[in-house]
């Protein structure tokens, strides 16, 4: 992602150890870094711990990036890492009810968002990551790959298998 003149004098302030430049920066694209970290956890107190952790990581690690023109990547990257962790042990709970308490139904206007939320926890992680980039935070393929640390080839291919393997589980042509 490409940094603003403003960002990027921020950025180089923060790589210096400017808590106040890194503070400015990373608000200045807090929703683009809460929407990530909720694509992969999936409910707001969990994005929220994602960003806490990742802003604490960053703060410890931003004096060694050496490029401060790459800040959002780097810290997109930091981001995913800890969505991640948290996505993985989330997925171990299994959640209870208590005795007597029956699950609320969801709303009938949400049932196809609800059907592809659930068609995206059976994707394998590459795949889920890459389709939520590219589609819910609108990257093109270059910066995703920049961002994963993934060949170009790689990311159009994890799309399309994506894609096929959405389309089998939802059942083929779901809206036709």
């Amino acid at each position: 992602m490409t940094l603003t003149a403003h960002e990027l004098s921020l950025a180089k302030r923060a790589v210096r150890g400017d808590r106040t430049a890194l503070e400015r920066l990373l608000a200045g694209r807090g929703d683009y870094l809460y929407r990530t970290a909720y694509l992969y956890v999936g409910n707001e107190q969990d994005a929220l711990e994602c960003l806490q952790e990742a802003t604490t990581q960053a703060v410890v690690a931003v004096r060694h990036l050496r490029e401060p023109a790459l800040f959002v990547t780097w810290f997109t990257r930091i981001l995913i890492r800890q969505a991640q962790r948290v996505y993985t042990l989330r997925a171990s709970e299994t959640p209870t009810l208590a005795v007597g308490e029956q699950a609320p139904a969801p709303p009938a206007d949400l049932e196809q968002h609800v059907d592809l939320l659930a068609a995206f926890t059976q994707l394998k992680a590459e795949y889920r990551q890459t389709l939520q980039l590219f589609y819910y935070q609108d990257l093109p393929i270059r910066e995703i790959s920049r961002l994963l640390n993934t060949p170009e080839a790689t990311i159009k291919t994890r799309l399309r298998r994506g894609r096929a393997a959405l389309k089998t589980i939802l059942g083929g042509d779901y809206y036709g």
